[in-house]
């Protein structure tokens, strides 16, 4: 039988890979340790984070026709440094130009009028469920200004890290590394209890303190399962999507009984998915990514 929201509420701890799950855990001043164990974790020691603050998660556009951002989780650390932290759960064609959007937004905001163009280093960090495309498979991926043919690093001022949780596929005793660990956690918190390994180990304490549920205020616990409730419809209209796409488009080119037949039925069934979609108030990028179709030929609909 499918999990429902009413089933994740129930269990011991959070869904740390759901929006509401990680936003509660990671990116709130009093559970500010759990955030900074796990950049220590990534960094592995060539870098110690003490401290890290919150900032405004929302940046408002210069003018009224500007782009609005709102970050999962946006802090500083005691060396100025700037920490942007997104959780991402499908890679939608402009996934890439938001990352770099985010950035670029970070060194942005800390230019000054009649300034120099100093900034303090900016690291984005992408947990996604996903393995990021075009890159190699693998848990860590780290993205710097190099140049093409020498692969000589240009600035170590900006760094984008991708961390894959598809490539956490082992048992808890099978991690060897402290990030591996941290992302075995957020990839598995909501199936694990007070009996399991990594919560008797007590070296954890902050994070399963962070995402037990009976420490939730009831109106928390209402609006994490409204939150996972939107997400699962979400997942629900997407699979639809691409099943009645393909099926769709795999009958008329049959009727067709041509290549070409097929072709214009493939093409009629995304239109009719893509309508669909749209009708629901799903994300341009997310019709996009599973349809195949332009954004020109989606705003047409």
């Amino acid at each position: 039988m499918k999990e429902t929201a009413d089933d994740l509420v129930k269990r011991t701890f959070l869904k740390l890979s759901s929006d509401y799950g990680f936003k509660h855990t990671f990116c709130t001043p009093q559970n500010a340790v759990v955030l900074k164990n796990f950049l220590n974790a990534l960094f592995e020691g060539k870098m110690v984070i003490t401290d890290v603050t919150f900032q405004d998660k929302e940046v408002l556009p210069p003018d009224e026709n500007g782009k609005r951002i709102v970050y999962d989780v946006y802090c500083t650390t005691e060396t100025g440094y700037h920490f942007v932290v997104e959780m991402q759960k499908e890679q939608s064609p402009l996934f890439g130009k938001r990352m770099v959007f985010y950035v670029s937004s970070c060194i942005f905001r800390q230019g000054e009028k009649g300034g120099s163009y100093k900034f303090e280093p900016v690291y984005l960090i992408v947990i996604t469920n996903f393995n990021m495309k075009p890159f190699e498979r693998r848990l860590v991926n780290e993205v710097v200004l190099m140049e093409r043919n020498t692969n000589v690093v240009f600035t170590e001022d900006v760094k984008v890290f991708f961390l894959s949780l598809l490539q956490i596929h082992k048992d808890w005793d099978d991690c060897e590394t402290e990030i591996e660990r941290q992302l075995y956690l957020i990839k598995n918190m909501e199936n694990l209890n007070k009996e399991s390994k990594p919560y008797k180990s007590g070296k954890y304490d902050d994070m399963f303190k962070a995402a037990e549920i009976a420490s939730m205020a009831a109106e928390d616990i209402v609006a994490y399962r409204n939150s996972i409730m939107i997400e699962m419809e979400r997942e629900s209209a997407l699979e639809f999507a691409k099943e009645e796409g393909m099926e769709k488009g795999i009958k008329i080119g049959r009727e067709e009984g041509r290549e070409e037949g097929r072709e214009e039925g493939r093409e009629e069934g995304k239109l009719e998915v893509a309508r669909k979609m749209k009708n629901k108030g799903m994300d341009l990028g997310d019709i996009m990514l599973f349809t195949g179709l332009s954004k020109g030929q989606i705003e047409m609909l």
